[in-house]
């Protein structure tokens, strides 16, 4: 089909549909094609809700199910509304419109460690910290998300404000917006710079469960493992690393419930001493 005639939101249709198809013809469910592909989760979900996904979102899935990843990339760039090769001009320009010039790189990526360190500790749901629900925002806003694009987490905090304790269908909701944020930054960030969203959200989310004493559950031992061997991905003092693989060996139950929270926001205010560096 030419993407001649298309308009975005056909293209956008297109792409999914030749995926889709093609995913069902090889056998795959979602969860194994994202681990072939080497994507996350959120990505695939948020790409089959409607998402136009990155270039490099594309090249994996088309290499993965073996597809013709130039007309892949067409498709998608038709559906970004990106005109060939000056698609990251453009992008450029579009960010610089809108008052949102690129952050210098280290703070960048400390915006990135914030933003996932919220994420994780579950600051969405912390009604008596509404200056970290700012500071959380605030770091979205410097990794390039825009007042439109956040708001759904504001409106959602206005809900759990209201209703206490919240119901089951509200919490619900506000895991589909908050997965929809974490899906957002991913597909503006880079994978070395995604890693630092990723330690900052690892952190902390394993300091809320072991706080919440459930030392047995199956997703603290792979988020345990995860951030272990993220600490060797991520470029840090070796000092720091060393501490970061400490914290992922603790035993627990610990002796006090909020040990690991507190080593949480001390090695939070750690990397913050540091100048950090994607590579």
């Amino acid at each position: 089909m030419s993407t001649e005639n298309l308009g975005p939101e056909e293209a956008l249709v297109e792409l999914r549909r030749r995926v889709h198809e093609k995913r069902i013809n090889r056998g795959l469910t979602a969860a194994q094609l994202t681990g072939l592909a080497g994507l996350r989760r959120t990505t695939l979900y948020n790409f089959s809700n409607g998402a136009v996904p990155r270039e490099s979102t594309v090249e994996a899935l088309g290499r993965t199910l073996g597809m013709d990843v130039n007309a892949l990339l067409e498709l998608r760039r038709v559906a970004a509304g990106e005109p060939g090769s000056t698609a990251g001009a453009e992008r450029l320009l579009r960010n610089a419109a809108a008052g949102r010039p690129a952050a210098p790189a280290e703070d960048r990526l400390l915006a990135l460690f914030q933003a996932g360190a919220a994420v994780g500790g579950a600051v969405t749901l912390q009604l008596t910290a509404s200056g970290r629900f700012k500071e959380f925002l605030g770091a979205l806003r410097q990794v390039g998300l825009n007042e439109a694009e956040t708001a759904p987490l504001r409106e959602v905090r206005v809900l759990l404000e209201q209703i206490d304790p919240p119901g089951r269908d509200i919490m619900i909701a506000c895991g589909r917006v908050v997965e929809g944020v974490v899906g957002l930054v991913e597909e503006r960030t880079s994978r070395a710079e995604y890693r630092w969203f990723e330690l900052g959200k690892l952190l902390h989310g394993i300091a809320l469960f072991a706080a919440m004493e459930w030392p047995a559950a199956p997703d603290l031992d792979e988020a345990r493992t995860e951030l272990f061997h993220l600490s060797d991905a991520v470029d840090m003092p070796e000092d720091l690393r060393a501490e970061v693989k400490s914290y992922c060996r603790v035993e627990l139950p610990t002796a006090e419930q909020k040990e690991m929270l507190g080593e949480a926001e001390r090695l939070s205010r750690a990397f913050h001493a540091i100048r950090p560096t994607a590579h």
